[in-house]
């Protein structure tokens, strides 16, 4: 079946085409714990390979997911039918100007971070790996980031894509501006609905669970571009992005801040909210790497990176005077720093987060990411860390706490034994409870991440049947047959 479908993907376009045996097994795994083996790996060059081989596709009902990276967490990236890999040649800046970019989507985040700091110019969300992840991959996950708190996820930066659907139709949204036929069946159904919509979403600074049905219509403007943030590549392909662009921050500090406990350093959450920072970060004592080595932590178990952005003037100095010397009733003060090379290296370190948890698996003891993306008001940060460690107690696992505590968006992981049925339920109950507790206090099960493989199931739970059935409509109306990354997002039968 591969031989036969990779021959005929190679007869219609002219991009790189794979189906041994070698790739196939490449392109089975992500940075998931999920394994599926793909028929054909397909690497197209432009919109309109992508349109060839997505024709092809719906002509053959068969899956069609798109890859960047593969730095997804849930198995977004996996099938069983065709891969389309957009790293390797739609990875380019089409355009720059004053206060946009366009690009591809198989381009890095940490590419175009460099092309645009030689203009003095960023996008704010910055994962973890924007090393390695592609914008592309970003807008399906509608990723964010530690810089949230103070900018917002890729939804307030993305003013612009076109796209292919699976038929493979031309398709395009804008900000309060033009978009598609298709598109606008989508805008009728929430224009409709923003009352059910409105009272069934959770209000959280971040949220990639669903479709994101609640952001495209706000203050009397229409945003229909949004659509296909955190759609996880289920209704079209997305072939280039139009994105808002700022300014470098003139000035930057950073205070590192030492507790002796998790449940301290959440107890400040809302005291150094007061003081506006544009990030607040959260480490627990196995993953703070190599600050460990850096600086006196030894008593404490708990960091949280505290970063302001502004012009640098006497206002914003005396701000930051006051913000230290009043959190000193929490903790203690162990870096605090304006510059640009400090500053990178913390942070470079905070990256290395989810790799230092890694490093915990011994044989089939894992740290399992199941619950890793919760969020919620941060003024509850506190009863939620107090819970979440009772329930660990509770079930005598040991675990990882870190993440964006200013955005009530904490990543954990409990080490679970994956060999044994025993440790597979107690998975199944912790999530159980943890999802119950976010859910009851208005909170969303992923912040971030996205839903994948691993979450479809909850989507549901997250939402009720009302609005999960709006999720059902809005994926039928782009994607009637179900082969644009089935399995992901919603559920149903065509």
């Amino acid at each position: 079946m591969s031989d036969e479908i990779g021959k005929e993907i190679a007869e219609i376009t002219s991009c790189s085409t794979s189906w041994d045996d070698w790739s196939k097994k490449i392109y089975s795994v992500d940075a998931s714990s999920y394994q599926i083996e793909p028929m054909v790996i397909s690497a197209p060059a432009n919109e309109f390979e992508v349109q060839s081989i997505s024709k092809y596709a719906a002509q053959r009902k068969l899956p069609l997911t798109c890859r960047g990276a593969g730095t997804g967490l849930l198995g977004q990236c996996l099938s069983n039918g065709i891969i389309l890999d957009l790293v390797q040649n739609m990875n380019k800046i089409i355009e720059i100007g004053d206060r946009y970019v366009i690009v591809q989507p198989g381009i890095t985040k940490h590419k175009l971070d460099k092309e645009l700091e030689k203009r003095g110019k960023f996008i704010p969300p910055n994962p973890a790996s924007s090393n390695y992840c592609t914008l592309g991959g970003m807008i399906a996950n509608n990723s964010s980031g530690p810089y949230t708190l103070g900018y917002g996820s890729i939804m307030n930066y993305l003013i612009g894509v076109k796209t292919v659907y699976s038929g493979g139709e031309f398709g395009y949204a804008y900000d309060n501006g033009p978009y598609d036929s298709t598109v606008k069946k989508v805008i009728d159904i929430v224009s409709s609905n923003l009352d059910l919509i409105q009272r069934n979403y959770p209000k959280v600074s971040k949220n990639s669970c669903g479709y994101r049905l609640d952001s495209i219509i706000a203050n009397d403007l229409i945003h229909p571009q949004r659509i296909f943030l955190a759609s996880e590549g289920t209704l079209g392909i997305v072939t280039s992005a139009k994105l808002l662009i700022l300014d470098v921050p003139e000035f930057r500090h950073l205070s590192l801040l030492s507790f002796p406990t998790v449940q301290a350093a959440s107890a400040s959450i809302p005291f150094i909210l007061k003081y506006k920072p544009v990030a607040t970060e959260l480490l627990d004592r196995s993953t703070m790497g190599e600050i460990l080595n850096v600086h006196d932590t030894r008593y404490d178990s708990c960091t949280l990176l505290v970063e302001f952005h502004g012009n640098g003037n006497s206002l914003l100095k005396q701000k930051i005077k006051e913000f230290e010397y009043g959190v000193s009733q929490f903790s203690r003060v162990i870096e605090s720093t304006s510059d640009k090379t400090g500053i990178e290296k913390i942070w470079n370190e905070r990256k290395n987060a989810l790799n230092n948890v890694l490093k915990n698996t011994l044989g089939s003891r894992k740290p399992l990411g199941m619950i890793e993306d919760t969020v919620l008001d941060p003024a509850l940060l506190l009863d939620f860390v107090n819970f979440l460690i009772d329930v660990y107690r509770k079930f005598n696992v040991s675990y990882a706490i870190y993440g964006h505590a200013g955005d009530g968006n904490l990543h954990t992981r409990p080490i679970i034994d994956t060999e044994q049925k025993t440790g597979i339920d107690t998975m199944e109950m912790i999530t159980s409870d943890v999802f119950r507790f976010i859910l009851g206090h208005g909170g969303s099960i992923s912040g971030e991440h996205g839903d994948g493989l691993a979450r479809v199931k909850h989507v549901f739970q997250m939402y009720g049947s009302e609005v999960y059935s709006l999720f059902v409509k809005t994926k039928q109306i782009f994607d009637k047959n179900n082969i644009m990354n089935p399995g992901k997002k919603v559920l149903f039968e065509t």
